[in-house]
């Protein structure tokens, strides 16, 4: 079985791999992954705190609380954000654009040139992923409900 498994978890891998020879099973392989963060700070998300996520159900106006409600790596003003830019490698919204939506390496390059210049503000940056991410979850929800008539055709039969 495959395991997605942060690095935080790498101290419960070693020791697995320690023992599980000894106990007459194989030494497990370990694949570290990037997950993708949260909307909070700290961008750890979690299902218990709904406000760290955005769920495939999620309506638009949530969708767009959430991402408005989003950390940032912004300056607390315009101001300091224009004179002193921002800084996208805390920002889990430049985050969904890196990992999901922005699939042109340059325009992504161009978008963190641009923030760590101050030449784009935060809410630039959440109106435009707000517009993607509920152009996306429209189009998933549609086809989402197109299978609920099919999807016992794939159920595996026992």
């Amino acid at each position: 079985a495959l395991i997605p498994a942060a690095i935080d978890q790498d101290p419960y891998w070693r020791i697995t791999r320690d023992v599980a020879p000894k106990l007459g099973y194989y030494k497990p392989a370990q694949i570290h992954c990037r997950f993708l963060p949260g909307l909070g700070a700290g961008g750890k998300m979690s299902a218990s705190e709904p406000e760290t996520s955005i769920f495939t159900i999620d309506p638009p106006d949530v969708v767009k609380r959430k991402i408005w409600n989003a950390f940032t790596g912004g300056k607390p003003t315009v101001v300091e954000q224009r004179k002193m830019g921002g800084d996208p490698t805390i920002c889990s919204v430049f985050q969904y654009f890196y990992f999901l939506f922005e699939e042109d390496d340059g325009k992504l390059a161009e978008r963190e040139r641009k923030c760590r210049a101050g030449e784009i503000l935060c809410g630039e940056c959440k109106t435009e992923l707000t517009e993607r991410v509920v152009k996306f979850l429209t189009e998933h929800q549609k086809r989402r409900e197109k299978a609920r008539n099919i999807i016992d055709k794939f159920h595996l039969k026992r």
